[in-house]
């Protein structure tokens, strides 16, 4: 396709250069170019700007689009797109390039602070029960069946969503599940897709170090069934929401077009007639827009009975029979490093889970709280470089929710890991719990920032009827340690741990 035609009506200043030049391809992380490519430059920094813009030259791309009057970083030989906003025009020039292959997949959105990945491995699941392949989109990565094709960002950038939705076509799949992110929406990155439905889970605090309020944060969420829902050229969409959520009555209340509610309250489209939870998992009886769907699900808790809720109430909003959906969920396993559970010693419960805000680990704990004869052991850190508010917020639910709280690290990035947990500890303190060295049965903490020593403490420590919670890093295979990256991954460490502990007592 030539530049000029690629280009042609959308929201560029200027091209310098050869507007006719061929594009064979469309990249923008330089190490991914190739020859004949138009290359869009995203990075802010002057010097990395330079390097990426350089490096993508090199590997010989015939034009780069930059922002406003950054054309001088390029080489006068190349033919430069000044843009205002060249990420949004990366997202409507992928999508013209692609031929929009959002106009022909359902593609469902899910948005919210807790459950999103939960939420599309349950729709994955119902829809191939009905015989329709479905993609997944989202934290853990991007796949096609059991294929990956990529993984990276909640919600990927603009191209990288335009290209796996045309492979998903290709292989004809006609269903994707995508986590929609509050970054990813105010970063413009979902703005030309055509929705087919979008549900909202919930919203608690999360990303404040963006998106500096709750107010700033809930309104990109709303934004994605005000404005990006409606503009899409499907016309039968509908809006998904949990009506026991305040913010998802506000989506309810505020979204034009056709509304389905779910929740636990009778009041709801979908809710349960009755329903019981253990360790085993999830069964109730669903009353879904008249329709009465018996749930079986290994799925542990109330959040993934809401979690269920919602994916039933757009599966069957989209007229997906009641026997498709009971089969879909009975299916499904979860996510990884969602409230997943290692086998470890006989009476001892191990979960891993995705944790690392304070509404998440509050409602991980609760849940486990009505599962646990014994103690909860908790250990848990906060990510660096991030919001540092949620820090002893987080330190005082562990306070008021976990019998014995071990405070470690997570992902401490560029900070001190000991710095993290100070103020941790600040809101265990606030909560009444005081720095122990030995676990006594009740009152204390511990704290100890190497992460797998501190999952050896919290299996030591454990006997028959108690749960241990390793939150925070969830699916996640690696640790961010200043510059480094290392291998590690809680639900190996935990099995390694048991194994070595199982040995010892042999």
């Amino acid at each position: 396709m030539k530049l000029g035609s690629l280009l042609a009506g959308l929201d560029y200043e200027e091209i310098k250069g050869d507007a006719e030049v061929e594009v064979g391809g469309l990249s923008y992380d330089s190490r991914r170019s190739a020859p004949g490519d138009l290359f869009f430059s995203l990075a802010r920094d002057s010097r990395a700007k330079r390097a990426h813009i350089d490096d993508a030259l090199n590997r010989g791309v015939r034009a780069v689009v930059v922002r406003g009057g950054d054309g001088g970083t390029a080489r006068a030989a190349a033919t430069i797109v000044r843009s205002e906003r060249p990420r949004r025009l990366m997202g409507a020039a992928a999508s013209r390039f692609f031929k929009a292959p959002s106009e022909r997949i359902d593609v469902l959105g899910i948005t919210g602070t807790s459950g999103k990945t939960t939420t599309t491995y349950l729709l994955q699941s119902i829809f191939e029960a009905a015989g329709r392949p479905t993609g997944i989109i989202g934290t853990i990565g991007i796949f096609i069946g059991d294929r990956k094709l990529q993984s990276g960002l909640t919600t990927p950038e603009s191209l990288d969503l335009e290209s796996s939705l045309a492979e998903m076509e290709r292989e004809g799949v006609r269903i994707a599940a995508a986590e929609v992110s509050s970054i990813g929406i105010a970063e413009g990155r979902v703005d030309w897709l055509n929705f087919r439905a979008c549900l909202f889970t919930n919203l608690g605090r999360d990303h404040l170090d963006y998106h500096g309020t709750i107010d700033s944060y809930f309104a990109a969420k709303l934004r994605l069934f005000t404005e990006i829902l409606p503009r899409s050229r499907r016309t039968d969409t509908v809006t998904v929401a949990c009506g026991d959520d305040p913010y998802g009555r506000r989506i309810l209340e505020t979204v034009a077009g056709r509304t389905v509610s779910f929740g636990l309250a009778p009041s709801r489209d979908v809710y349960p007639v009755d329903f019981a939870a253990d360790l085993s998992g999830i069964r109730a009886t669903v009353s879904a827009l008249g329709s009465r769907i018996a749930i079986s699900s290994p799925l542990l808790g109330e959040p993934n009975l809401l979690n269920i809720l919602g994916a039933s109430a757009l599966s069957v909003a989209l007229g997906i029979e009641p026997c498709a959906v009971e089969e879909g969920v009975r299916r499904c396993l979860g996510a990884p490093g969602r409230m997943e559970p290692i086998a470890t010693r006989p009476g001892i419960n191990v979960l891993v889970d995705y944790a690392h805000k304070p509404d998440a680990l509050e409602a991980v704990l609760r849940t486990v709280r009505k599962l646990t004869p014994g103690r909860i052991i908790c250990v848990f850190g906060c990510g660096g470089d991030r919001d540092r508010g949620k820090r002893p917020l987080m330190g005082a639910i562990a306070a008021r929710l976990a019998d014995i709280p071990i405070v470690t690290s997570d992902n401490p990035r560029s900070e001190q890991p000991l710095a993290i947990i100070a103020e941790i500890e600040a809101g265990l303190e606030s909560g009444g719990r005081t720095r122990v060295k030995e676990p006594a049965l009740s009152g204390g903490y511990l704290v100890e920032p190497d992460r797998r020593a501190a999952i050896k403490r919290g299996l030591e420590i454990a006997s028959a009827g108690d749960t241990v919670v390793v939150a925070g890093k969830g699916h996640e295979n690696y640790q961010l340690l200043g510059s480094r990256v290392i291998h590690f991954d809680d639900r190996e460490v935990v099995r390694e741990i048991a194994a070595e502990l199982s040995g010892q007592a042999k």
